[in-house]
């Protein structure tokens, strides 16, 4: 008997944690809010340089945020207009920031490690991978 006890209890306690994760999605307002101020930190933005990203930020964001409902869950949205809303917010940034900032956020960029390993520069020294030809 202790053992359905506690069967139930563990199957609660999942579904319970899985309901809260769904309701923690943030809000593309406070998406936004949190790329703006990392950006406005490694920067240094001014004020009116945060306030039109923040603007770009926010409508990019809405605008994912259409194409993931549209397309339903599970299902990946049409990549092609992802890639132009991106476009669109980028060359906005790059209207925005000074020369300065342009060539810190590309290094930054540059150096971001991505999460399948591809295009992040090797440390000097390290050998490529040989391919089995």
């Amino acid at each position: 008997m202790k053992k359905y006890i506690l069967t139930i209890g563990l199957f609660v306690a999942i579904v319970a944690n899985t309901f809260a994760q769904k309701g923690q999605q943030k809000t593309p307002e406070e998406r936004a809010q949190k790329s703006t101020e990392m950006m406005e930190k490694n920067l240094s933005l001014t004020a009116d340089q945060k306030t039109k990203i923040y603007a770009a930020s926010l409508e990019r964001m809405k605008a994912m945020e259409v194409l993931r409902t549209a397309a339903g869950e599970g299902n990946k949205p049409d990549q092609e207009q992802m890639k132009a809303i991106s476009q669109k917010f980028n060359k906005v940034v790059k209207e925005t920031l000074t020369a300065e900032q342009n060539a810190k956020m590309e290094e930054e960029r540059a150096n971001r490690p991505r999460p399948n390993g591809e295009g992040r520069p090797k440390p000097e020294g390290e050998a490529k991978p040989k391919s089995d030809n």
